[in-house]
Parts: C-alpha cells; structure tokens; sequence
C-alpha cells in the first residue's frame, strides 16, 4: 500500500474482519478518525482488494433513501469502533471463516481510511 502519494499510516494502523461480519476499526485509526461520526460509507477498488472507510454524516432524523442504502452504522465502545456490514462483505464476496487484521492507512488527500486486504497483519501462530 506504499505507492500512495500521501499516507499517513503507521505500524499500529489495523482493521480487523471478523468472521461475525465486523470491520473493527482499532484504536489508532478509530480516535482521530471516526470518534466524532456515527455512520461510515463503504467501497471498494475495481481492481484492487481494498476497502475504503469514509467517516460520513447522516441526518438521522429525515436520512435520504441514499443515506439509508449505503452507510453503515458505528458501534463505538470506547475505544474502538464496530461496524456491522455483513451485506456489504458479501456483496463483494469477502468472506472470513477467521477474525483477520489488515494493515490500514488513513489517505488523508480523500479523506477516508483505506484497508488493504492483500496485507494481513501476521499472527503469533503464523510467526
């Protein structure tokens, strides 16, 4: 993911996929980034596996059809966020039988967090 002209990413920078259908945003991407949003729009590259996560407001109390159809709600338990997006995984045929952490990037010149599931975060078992 480093031939992005302008990452802020860091080593700590994780998102895991659960195999419950959960993006857990983890602490170093969830407190500068989506603390202050309830709701996150969801897409994809059209070639590359990558998942895009752009923090978005949502009137909730007259939300639009497209509002409605295409944001996700955040859990936000403190600190990390949850997001429950299992029509989303499956749409675009991303299934886990494992929770995995992929290596994240905050891409600031657009302004949403951008998982990268080619690069998993490896495990002590894998190690």
């Amino acid at each position: 993911m480093n031939n992005h002209t302008t990452p802020t990413g860091s080593a700590g920078e994780t998102v895991a996929i659960s195999q419950d259908d959960e993006l857990r945003l983890n602490t170093d991407v969830y407190h500068p980034h989506f603390t202050r949003r309830e709701y996150v729009r969801l897409g994809t590259h059209p070639t590359v596996d990558l998942i895009f996560v752009r923090p978005v407001s949502v009137d909730t109390a007259d939300p639009s059809e497209e509002d409605i159809a295409s944001a996700y709600k955040i859990d936000h338990t403190g600190y990390t966020g949850e997001v429950t997006c299992r029509r989303f995984l499956q749409h675009h045929n991303y299934h886990h039988t494992a929770t995995t952490q992929y290596v994240a990037e905050w891409w600031s010149d657009h302004g949403v967090l951008c998982v990268d599931l080619t690069d998993p975060v490896p495990t002590s078992e894998q190690s």
